[in-house]
């Protein structure tokens, strides 16, 4: 039998074991509700100040959402919510100061995230006096407090000429109503009811509905390590917008979409719907549309296939189940469409589950089945809630006149989890193996053809790659300011050639590996926030002992590393709604992202991969 298949039939005979009356006796009793709901619980904590910058001690900070809890900030202006998972808006109210603050927060299972709320403090109105003039009067301090309008208009005066003279249609009358004219029945119609009927519905609708949201102005360039650091073209503008709002206590509707100009336009669309974590089923589905047309000879020329345009659909949707306590069961599955691959129609099942085998330690699994085309990473959107950039590259297959192929990855995992840290402080250990299939794996080469632009690429496929291999991971919480995630792998890898290994030898000889390799490879990932400042920066690193790159020889395989990272500072403005105004710059080398769907090697094999330099104002409402 062979060496993948007998791993499964083991993976399969631990959970059937684990699950059967049988062993019930062995496994641990399930944890009372409110211990699995403390255990799950997440932390929002952080610092109140006013506009001044100091600390407000007293401040009532509220969190409505899945459910409804309330704290006080000390003597430090320190406020700390423990709040099961959901979405949440988080409000300040303190006497004598007003607060536009209001976010929308998202508390997952033994998260801490960190808020701070600026509050401007009323001003103090100094003490008026009215003063009446008039003609025979007392002192305006002895004037008897009744309205004006209380005493009839003389006879003689301007005013009572108005009342005798003007039309009725342009008066009103004492108590501020207009007069209805008795010489014709009102008879509201059709029109009249469907017109107030909407408007108060559709004020109703925004005023109680809590929306949430971003919109970003950016400017990304791409610059190339073989011309210096040099962009190879003008930077292009980006618009990306982003909107949602709960519906009830179930879940959450989410929109995003982003456009961009130039020689080549690009635009994508995203609509998806999120159940709360806190509940039995927590699925999400969702569908996406992403295109990319030439709008002048520079873009035609780079998209060779199907015309001047490349258009990708994509339908989706997973849920994780907790069946109880200590057994949840996550699958899904992905329907994509690429107008410009043989094959149009894509699908892409996976399935996993986690079984607790014993207090924080639980037993993983997983088996997925992925379907990725060339050019994939440009026209599906993230895994993760960022910002979803329009496709910038354009891509052409290294063999001329070959069509593309699709890269078909079948992985199986299993491993071992155990949670170390204390509630709101997560900070997990595991071990997991691995095994891969990718069938056809891509490899991704910039700058093959001088004469095209940084942003143009060409992919092929060199063969087929079986990977077996383990990996030992920690990622937690390193202060209460700081998660951190760090993983290493060792695996091994056994290539058989394909038919476009020839072509590609030709070009990047490196790019067709040894029969057999081993491979080490180290992933971490940082995230600190800093809320003095309101600053947050992130980094992911990946070094791996057998990249293809450039050296001063020609191309090697050889030890190097990619790089993401990603800055966004809160400016000290504030908007209407009471959302933040950010700064955002990023620079990567990385090609993909770390937790994409893709095989192992896909990073591996991108040669001369440009960095991309993104930047841009963020207005989160």
């Amino acid at each position: 039998m062979p060496r993948p298949a007998a791993s499964i039939l083991v993976v399969v005979a631990v959970v059937t074991i684990s699950a059967s009356p049988a062993m019930a006796q062995l496994a641990p009793a399930p944890r009372p509700v409110s211990v699995e709901a403390a255990v799950r619980s997440g932390v929002v904590s952080g610092v109140v100040r006013d506009d001044l910058g100091q600390i407000v001690a007293g401040v009532a900070v509220s969190a409505i959402g899945t459910i409804q809890a309330q704290a006080r900030t000390d003597a430090t202006g320190s406020f700390n919510l423990s709040l099961v998972p959901g979405e949440y808006v988080l409000r300040a109210t303190h006497s004598g100061y007003v607060s536009p603050y209001r976010a929308l927060v998202r508390v997952g299972a033994s998260m801490h995230l960190r808020r701070n709320i600026i509050i401007t403090k009323l001003p103090e109105l100094p003490e008026r006096r009215v003063l009446i003039a008039s003609v025979g009067l007392t002192d305006p301090g002895e004037a008897p407090a009744r309205p004006a309008a209380a005493a009839p208009p003389e006879k003689g005066s301007l005013h009572g000429w108005y009342l005798r003279h003007l039309p009725r249609t342009i008066l009103r009358d004492e108590s501020g109503q207009r007069p209805r004219r008795t010489d014709l029945p009102y008879l509201p119609s059709f029109v009249d009811w469907a017109v107030v009927e909407s408007a108060r519905a559709a004020t109703s609708f925004f005023a109680d509905t809590h929306f949430s949201g971003q919109v970003n102005v950016l400017t990304a360039t791409a610059m190339s390590t073989a011309q210096g650091g040099l962009p190879d073209r003008d930077p292009r503008g980006i618009a990306y917008m982003a909107v949602g709002a709960p519906i009830g206590v179930h879940g959450d509707w989410r929109l995003r979409g982003a456009l961009s100009t130039g020689g080549l336009a690009s635009w994508v669309v995203l609509g998806e719907y999120e159940a709360r974590d806190v509940q039995a089923h927590a699925f999400k589905v969702g569908m996406s549309y992403a295109a990319q047309r030439a709008v002048d000879d520079f873009g035609t020329a780079q998209l060779t296939t199907l015309g001047a345009g490349r258009a990708v659909a994509s339908v989706f949707g997973h849920d994780r189940w907790r069946v109880q306590p200590g057994l949840e069961i996550d699958y899904g599955l992905r329907l994509d469409r690429y107008d410009y691959v043989v094959g149009q129609d894509f699908i892409s099942p996976r399935v996993g589950f986690r079984l607790g085998i014993a207090p924080k330690t639980s037993f993983r699994g997983l088996v997925a089945n992925s379907v990725v085309a060339p050019g994939a990473d440009e026209f599906l959107p993230p895994p993760t809630s960022g910002p979803w950039l329009p496709p910038e590259r354009t891509f052409a297959s290294l063999v001329p006149g070959a069509p593309f192929r699709s890269e078909r990855i079948r992985r199986y995992e299993a491993g071992v989890e155990h949670d170390l840290g204390a509630i709101g402080q997560p900070m997990v250990i595991g071990v997991r193996w691995f095994h891969e299939d990718s069938r056809d794996q891509l490899a991704t080469m910039f700058g093959v053809n001088s004469s095209k632009a940084v942003g143009h690429y060409y992919v092929a496929s060199p063969g087929s790659v079986l990977l077996d291999g383990w990996a030992l991971r920690a990622a937690g919480n390193v202060s209460p300011l700081v998660k951190a995630s760090v993983e290493y792998s060792i695996s091994h890898a056994r290539w058989a050639f394909g038919p476009e290994a020839a072509d590609i030898a030709r070009v990047m000889p490196s790019a067709v590996r040894a029969e057999r390799e081993r491979l080490h490879d180290v992933t971490s990932t940082l995230e600190a926030s800093i809320p003095d400042t309101s600053t947050i920066l992130s980094v992911a690193y990946r070094v791996n002992s057998a990249f293809t790159r450039q050296d001063a020889e020609g191309l090697a395989v050889m030890f190097d590393g990619r790089f993401a990272v990603q800055l966004r500072q809160a400016l000290p403005l504030r908007t209407l709604g009471g959302g933040r105004i950010e700064f955002m710059v990023s620079v990567s080398n990385l090609f993909r992202d770390p937790q994409n769907s893709g095989s192992f090697y896909d990073e591996l094999l991108t040669v001369r991969t440009p960095r991309r330099v993104l930047g841009g104002v963020q207005v989160r409402f």
